[in-house]
């Protein structure tokens, strides 16, 4: 394994921070599958990755397995002297996200994909149908997607050894004789990926931060290269790819510690074999991994090590302020509180407990509560067996949100094929269902209603937040449920507290809004 050698052996935590989203696309706990061609399979940056997650989340670190496959693609094309068939993402796919069931997929695709030759229409429209599919398989599963542009083709070492072919030769294309302006075709697969596909999250222009680095670089040293070959990059061109695929999930950069890094590495190898032997695939040559329960096993027993070098290096980090979804232990004597909803839900959480601290325990399931489909399936798992004291819930972003036929996420509203994810007669008995459930639970409860969708949000329509509150407030004057009417204050001030184009909130809407709802809250509490 190449040795990662860096001129300042530990970057300081506070040395530097990247912080991009308000809320990460990855949160505490959740499971993060890593797909892609050879570059993924050697793990490095999803190694770094992972550093970066378990700082941020000490307590709680996310679940990062590397399903990487050497010689993969999203096309099923190949080189004629490639020595088999090239192993295509689709063939195990659907198997890996219905075995791992990831929360986040972070995908990188491409300069397999060209296979080495000179452009082609028809090999480019393969790529784009590829692609196209990879995020209707995944979005179908409403997981969160990072798609990462293709890392670049360097020519410039093999320049030098005249390894590179021209486009007049006679010979045939392959990854060992590459096309001299391969890094021009890849440079046009990149471009397709930065234009803000439908379903994907989060990009990761990793293609560009190579590219900047190495002109860099070459200033003071014109022979430096990431990769011998010109595609598979060095360590050091994998802690490149990291720190921008970390940036893309909204993730704080801390640190490069060798120590910590070679500990981690180890998970990447172990996971990543086990999981590939799994899920399966049809490339040959590849060695087989140990059983899954086994290698979660051994990496456990790693994690205590890791853990231990994180304390060492961040004595702070080890007693960290719990982020929204973390759980909170009880104060005794205090009345318990429930919050349920969605992202905008998670956005306040933390004001809201800011706000009631020494007057409320507040609590909140530690996911997204999404569409009122999946508050029905899980409430039960939410409510635990603990008593409540009040409980304030929202459902309706994710209902309203449109899909497409095939699961597409966030569609093109009114579009022939498309829908609503839960019809507003489906958001009614949907929503009957939940508050029967509540109402069992004794507590005091309370309706916020559902926020207003802004002109330019993606795959929503405005005005409907209206129709879905007053179908919700039908169920609520049923059951004579006190109604927070979150849509009318936040409405009032919408311009200076919402995002443009986009349902969320800035950092200061969320804390508006969190106080409104400590502020009903602490009224109800004070009535008991």
């Amino acid at each position: 394994m190449p040795k990662f050698v860096c001129a300042a052996v530990l970057v300081a935590f506070t040395s530097f921070h990247i912080v991009v989203h308000a809320e990460p696309l990855i949160g505490p706990g959740d499971r993060v599958l890593c797909i892609g061609d050879s570059i993924t399979a050697a793990g490095h940056y999803v190694s770094f990755l992972d550093i970066q997650l378990r700082v941020q989340y000490p307590n709680d670190a996310p679940t990062v397995v590397n399903l990487g496959l050497s010689s993969e693609g999203v096309t099923g094309l190949s080189e004629p002297d490639h020595p088999f068939p090239r192993p295509n993402v689709h063939e195990r796919l659907k198997r890996a996200l219905d075995q791992f069931k990831p929360d986040v997929v972070i995908a990188c695709y491409g300069v397999n994909d060209g296979i080495y030759h000179p452009f082609s229409d028809k090999r480019f429209a393969a790529y784009k149908a590829g692609i196209a599919k990879l995020i209707t398989e995944i979005k179908r599963r409403d997981i969160s997607l990072v798609l990462c542009t293709p890392i670049p083709f360097d020519p410039a070492p093999l320049r030098v050894t005249g390894k590179l072919l021209p486009l007049d030769t006679e010979k045939n294309f392959a990854w060992f004789a590459i096309y001299e302006d391969y890094d021009k075709v890849i440079s046009q697969y990149a471009d397709y990926i930065r234009t803000e596909l439908k379903g994907v999250d989060s990009t990761a222009d990793v293609f560009q931060d190579i590219t900047d680095t190495l002109a860099d670089r070459r200033k003071s040293d014109p022979s430096y290269t990431m990769s011998a070959d010109g595609v598979h990059i060095n360590v050091a061109g994998h802690l490149v790819m990291a720190e921008c695929v970390t940036k893309a999930c909204g993730i704080t950069w801390s640190t490069i510690d060798n120590i910590l890094f070679e500990l981690t590495e180890k998970n990447t190898r172990i996971l990543h074999d086990a999981w590939l032997s799994k899920v399966g695939h049809l490339r040959p040559g590849v060695k087989q991994g140990k059983p899954v329960a086994e290698a979660e096993h051994l990496a456990k027993e790693n994690d205590v090590a890791i853990a231990a070098r994180i304390r060492l290096l961040t004595p702070k980090a080890s007693a960290p302020a719990p982020g929204p979804l973390s759980p909170i232990e009880d104060v005794p004597g205090l009345p318990r509180v429930l919050l349920i909803g969605d992202s905008i839900s998670i956005g306040y959480t933390l004001d809201v407990r800011r706000a009631l601290e020494d007057v409320a325990n507040v609590h909140r399931p530690r996911t997204n509560c999404g569409p009122t489909t999946k508050g029905v399936k899980e409430l039960s798992g939410w409510l635990g067996k603990d008593k409540w004291d009040v409980i304030h819930f929202n459902f309706g972003l994710h209902d309203l949100k449109w899909m497409g036929p095939n699961g597409e996420n966030l569609a093109e509203p009114n579009k022939a094929g498309n829908h609503p994810q839960v019809s507003i007669d489906d958001y009614t008995k949907n929503l009957e269902i939940i508050v029967r459930g509540l109402k069992k639970t004794g507590a005091v409860l309370i309706w916020r209603n559902t926020t207003p969708v802004p002109k330019g949000a993606r795959g929503r329509v405005v005005g409907d937040s209206l129709k879905y509150n007053a179908a919700a407030l039908e169920v609520m004057k049923r059951h004579d449920i006190l109604v927070d009417d979150m849509y009318c204050y936040s409405l009032a001030k919408q311009a200076q507290i919402q995002k443009p184009k986009d349902v969320h909130y800035t950092r200061e809407g969320s804390a508006f809004l969190g106080e409104k709802v400590a502020q009903i809250i602490r009224r109800e509490l004070k009535k008991q």
